[in-house]
C-alpha cells in the first residue's frame, strides 16, 4: 500500500544523522498538495471526492519530463484488476487508461500533454472507471505546480509546468544523487535490560531530557527510567519515555558508557533490526550504519484526501529518499565483482584481442528456471494454460493476477521465471522487442510478492519503458549492446554490455537493486589503424593518397587514440583542427574546430586533420560504437572547413585491437538511452 506523504526538516537532529544535499518540500493548497525530495523529484497530487486522485511526477533536471498515474478508491474494494478506465477532456473522450502491476493506471504521452493543457487552462478533467465518471478538482493545482516549477527552477522556462516561457533549461535544478547507506548487522534479538546504576552514574548528566525535547511531565511520584537496547557488539541504545509510553527518546552511546550518547530522536515509537521509526509529526526512519542511524526516509500521514481513497493514503509522497543496501549485499557483489573480474583477466591471456561473450558463458544460471514465450498484444485477452508443466499453479495464478502488458512490435513477449534475490521465490523475468529507430529491445523484472508479481521500479509510471519493472534496454542500431544473464556465486545478475571506440563496459546489474552505481568490469584498447580503403562512398571516390600523405594520416590516427572525443573534460573549449587563415571572421574560424554531423547509428570519434596534396581537411572519424569483427568497424569522413568546398568522400578504417588495461570497480551505467 502507497503511504501518502509530506514532510518538514529540523525537530531534533545531530551529528550522528546525515544531512541531506538538497533540502525536500512540502507544500498544500486546497485540494492538491506538493512534495519534492532530496533528489529534486517532486511530486503533486490532486483528489477529488475521495473517489479519484492524480500524481504528477517530474524528476529535477533539463531534459527531464513528468509522468501521470490514477489511483480510484474501488480499488480497497474489490476492483477487477482489468477495470476499464477512460479519461475525458471536456466531456470529450481521450482513450483508455494503462493499467499497472499494482492496479493504477497510468497516461500516455499524449494524454498527459492534454491532462495538463487542461490544468493550465481550467478545464475539465474527468476519469470513468467501469461507467462512473469521477471529475478530478483542479482547485489548488495551479499554486501547486508553481511551487513545483519554483523549486525545480523551471520559471520562465520552456519546461515550466504551469506557465512555459521563453528562456532555456541551462540552469534549472540538476538532480542530486540518493545518499546510499549501508547497513551494518545488529543483535536480532537484544535482552532489554534497565539502566544499571553504574552505567546510569557515567551519562546521567547527558540523557535527561531538555526542554528542546518537549517531553512530558512524569506522574507525581514517578521516577523516569532508563532502558539500555543492545545494538551491536561495540554499541547500545539507551530509550526512555518522553511523551507517553508508546513515544520514546532513544540515544546510541558504545557499550562502555564513556562516550557522551548521541540523541537520535525524542518521539521515537518502534525499534526493530537496527531500524526506529518515529510516526508523529514527520514520519522519519533511521537505518544502522554501524557508525551512525542514517536518515533513511522522511514523510507526513497527512494526505488529506488521499486517506479517503485507501488506508494510509493513496501516494508515497517522500521529502527524503535514499538508497539501503546492506552489508552482505555488498560482499557479495563485491565477491561477484572479483570472480568475473579474473575470469576477464584469463580470457584477455587466451585472447588478447577479447571475447567477453566467451566470459559470459562460464557463468550460467543454475537455480530452476523456467522459459516460456507468448504472442498477444495488451488488448486482448490473457493467456488461460500454464505453458509449461514446471510452472507452479501457485506461479501461473501469481501471473494472471499481475495484468502483465508489454510494447511488441513482433507481438511476442518472452518471460523467465528463476529466484533473482534468494528469497526462494521465483521472480519473473520480461523481455520484448519494442523496434522503433533505436531497433530497441527492453528487459523488465518482476518480484514475487503474496499473490502477485510487482515491479520495484521507482520509475515504473512512466509508461514509455516498453515493459513493466524495465531493469535496461538494448539498441540495436545506435549502439553496441548485448545482455547475458548470469549466475555468480549464487545470486543472479544481467550482464549488460555497452561497446564505444576504445572501452568496452561490462555491468552486473542486480535485479531489484536501487543503488546509484553498477559492478563493472572497463577494458580499454589501442587499434593498430593500418587498414585504408579509398572510398566510404561506393559513388564518389576518395582523393588518391601519397605515400607521405598516407603516413601523416596513419600517424594522426595512432595518435588521436591518447585524446577521444569521450574521453575530453567537460567544457573543454574547441581548438582550431586545420590552420585558419589570416583575416577570417570568427563566425567563419568556427567552421575550422567542428566535424562532420553523424547519422545516430554512429559514433563520432575523434577530429583529426587529414593533408591531401597539402590542403587540410577536417577529418570526422566515426566507428559503430566499437564494433569488433576482424578488426574495428570505422571510417573517416572529409569535410572543407572553406565556404562552397565541395563534396569529398573519406575513407574506410580497420585494424586489430590490442587491450591497454583492464579494471574493476563501481560505475553509473551509461549508454542506455531506450530512456532508462
Amino acid at each position: 500500500m502507497r503511504i501518502a506523504a509530506l514532510a518538514v526538516f529540523g525537530l531534533l537532529t545531530s551529528p550522528w544523522l546525515h544531512a541531506a544535499p538538497l533540502q525536500g518540500t512540502y507544500f498544500a493548497h486546497k485540494d492538491w498538495e506538493l512534495a519534492c525530495d532530496n533528489t529534486g523529484t517532486c511530486r503533486a497530487a490532486g483528489y477529488s471526492e475521495g473517489k479519484v486522485s492524480l500524481l504528477l511526477t517530474r524528476p529535477a533536471g533539463p531534459d527531464e519530463s513528468f509522468t501521470l498515474e490514477v489511483a480510484f478508491a474501488q480499488q480497497t474494494q474489490g476492483q477487477p484488476p482489468k477495470a476499464e478506465a477512460l479519461l475525458l477532456i471536456n466531456n470529450a473522450p481521450a482513450g483508455k487508461l494503462n493499467n499497472t502491476a499494482n492496479g493504477d493506471f497510468i497516461l500516455d504521452y499524449a494524454q498527459r500533454q492534454s491532462v495538463l493543457h487542461a490544468l493550465r487552462q481550467d478545464e475539465q478533467i474527468e476519469f470513468s472507471l467501469n461507467g462512473e465518471r469521477i471529475a478530478l478538482s483542479a482547485s489548488g493545482s495551479n499554486a501547486v505546480l508553481l511551487k513545483m516549477d519554483e523549486f525545480q527552477r523551471r520559471v520562465g522556462t520552456n519546461s515550466a509546468l504551469l506557465s512555459p516561457g521563453k528562456n532555456n533549461n541551462n540552469a534549472v535544478l540538476v538532480a542530486s544523487p540518493k545518499p546510499e547507506i549501508i547497513t551494518q548487522p545488529v543483535i536480532a534479538a537484544p535482552n532489554i535490560e534497565p539502566l544499571t546504576a553504574l552505567q546510569k552514574q557515567k551519562i546521567a548528566g547527558w540523557i535527561q531530557p531538555t526542554a528542546a525535547m518537549n517531553c512530558s511531565e512524569l506522574e507525581e511520584g514517578r521516577e523516569r527510567t532508563f532502558d539500555v537496547i543492545p545494538l551491536d557488539n561495540s554499541h547500545s541504545l539507551i530509550r526512555t519515555e518522553c511523551f507517553d509510553i508508546s513515544r520514546f527518546a532513544l540515544w546510541v552511546t558504545d557499550n562502555s558508557f564513556s562516550k557522551r550518547p548521541q540523541l537520535i530522536t525524542n518521539d521515537a515509537a518502534d525499534y526493530q533490526q537496527g531500524k526506529i521509526w518515529q510516526y508523529s509529526g514527520p514520519i522519519r526512519a533511521w537505518v544502522w550504519d554501524g557508525q551512525q542511524f542514517a536518515l533513511a526516509d522522511e514523510y507526513h500521514d497527512n494526505a488529506g484526501q488521499g486517506n479517503t481513497l485507501s488506508i494510509g493514503g493513496v501516494w508515497h509522497l517522500p521529502t527524503y529518499v535514499s538508497t539501503i543496501r546492506t552489508s552482505q549485499e555488498v560482499d557479495l557483489d563485491n565477491a561477484a565483482l572479483k570472480t568475473f573480474y579474473r575470469a576477464v583477466m584469463k580470457q584477455k591471456a587466451a585472447n588478447p584481442e577479447g571475447a567477453w561473450e566467451n566470459v559470459a558463458a562460464q557463468f550460467p544460471i543454475k537455480k530452476p528456471l523456467t522459459a516460456f514465450d507468448f504472442s498477444y498484444n495488451e488488448d486482448g485477452p490473457q493467456p488461460k494454460g500454464k505453458p509449461s508443466a514446471d510452472i507452479s499453479d501457485d506461479e501461473w495464478q501469481a501471473f494472471l493476477n499481475s495484468n502483465i502488458s508489454a510494447d511488441t512490435e513482433s507481438g511476442n513477449v518472452s518471460f523467465q521465471l528463476v529466484d533473482l534475490d534468494g528469497d526462494g521465490k521465483r521472480d519473473l523475468i520480461i523481455g520484448s522487442y519494442v523496434g522503433g529507430t533505436g531497433l530497441f529491445s527492453y528487459t523488465g523484472v518482476l518480484k514475487r510478492g503474496d499473490t502477485a508479481f510487482y515491479s520495484t521500479s521507482e520509475d515504473d509510471g512512466n509508461g514509455d519503458f516498453g515493459v513493466p519493472g524495465a531493469l535496461f534496454s538494448e539498441n540495436g542500431r545506435g549502439a553496441n549492446q548485448w545482455s547475458q544473464w548470469v549466475e555468480i556465486n549464487g545470486q543472479v545478475y544481467a550482464l549488460w554490455f555497452n561497446g564505444n571506440f576504445g572501452e568496452d563496459n561490462l555491468y552486473l546489474i542486480r535485479p531489484f537493486s536501487q543503488a546509484a552505481n553498477t559492478p563493472t568490469v572497463t577494458i580499454r584498447y589501442y587499434y593498430d589503424l593500418n587498414t585504408l580503403d579509398s572510398s566510404v562512398d561506393e559513388e564518389v571516390p576518395a582523393p588518391p593518397l601519397s605515400a607521405k600523405d598516407k603516413a601523416t594520416l596513419l600517424k594522426s590516427l595512432a595518435t588521436m587514440q591518447q585524446h577521444l572525443l569521450k574521453d575530453r573534460p567537460a567544457g573543454q573549449v574547441n581548438t582550431a583542427i586545420c590552420p585558419v587563415p589570416a583575416g577570417t571572421s570568427p563566425e567563419d574560424a568556427e567552421s575550422y574546430s567542428m566535424g562532420t554531423a553523424l547519422h545516430y547509428a554512429y559514433e563520432a570519434v575523434a577530429y583529426i586533420p587529414v593533408w591531401i596534396n597539402d590542403h587540410c581537411y577536417i577529418g570526422t572519424v566515426a566507428s559503430h560504437f566499437g564494433a569488433y569483427g576482424h578488426g574495428v568497424d570505422a571510417e573517416i569522413s572529409l569535410s572543407s572547413p572553406e565556404k562552397d568546398s565541395e563534396f569529398v568522400a573519406g575513407y574506410a578504417i580497420s585494424g586489430p585491437r590490442s587491450i591497454t588495461s583492464v579494471t574493476s570497480g563501481y560505475k553509473q551505467r551509461v549508454g542506455d538511452n531506450g530512456a532508462l
